[in-house]
């Protein structure tokens, strides 16, 4: 009886071992996000890539699908520390803007590009931070297109660092009057 139990538990443990063996493992082949994309040796600014990008549907919608007017809508963010939690989109003579409401007050200014790109770009292209009447911390960004990628670098007041973002404008909020016939 020994002996059929010690070839049992044997049989067993070959058993796992090879089903372990079998089942393939991962390895991540991309270095960490956190690690700095570009610096610059006059000043301590640096960039941080993004987290994850939002996933944006497949057919952009432009200005001159839309009727003027101001649209609530959503904006989704591919980091949750670059919360937006109102965002009012002005469509107007065949262009976009959108006034976005932060959570909290952590950046101090936008690049509408990538971080690297900021730290070659002048200060008057940076897009400054302005306040509601309710003291939250906004932001007017051009609009390319809603329902696609837009890459945005913010500034960040405590670690004066640049870090990629990317925001997808979305259009599912919208009235269905706010598109134009055709």
């Amino acid at each position: 009886m020994k002996k059929l139990m010690v070839s049992l538990l044997a049989a067993l443990m070959l058993t796992g071992c090879a089903a372990q063996q079998a089942a393939p493992t991962s390895t991540p082949t991309t270095a960490p996000t956190t690690a700095p994309t570009a610096e610059t040796t006059a000043a301590p600014e640096q960039t941080v890539p993004e987290t994850t990008a939002p996933v944006a549907p497949a057919t952009p919608i432009s200005a001159d699908q839309l009727a003027d007017g101001s649209y609530e809508i959503t904006v989704e963010s591919s980091s949750s520390m670059f919360n937006i939690v109102k965002c009012v989109l002005v469509v107007e003579d065949g262009s976009m803007h959108a006034t976005m409401t932060m959570s909290g007050k952590g950046y101090g200014k936008l690049f509408m590009g990538t971080g690297e790109e900021a730290l070659a770009a002048s200060e008057d292209d940076y897009i400054p931070v302005a306040e509601d009447e309710d003291g939250m911390k906004q932001f007017t960004v051009p609009v390319e297109a809603l329902d696609m990628p837009i890459d945005c670098a913010a500034w960040s007041i405590k670690k004066e660092t640049w870090y990629d973002r990317t925001l997808v404008f979305q259009s599912a909020q919208l009235p269905d009057d706010a598109r134009k016939a055709g």
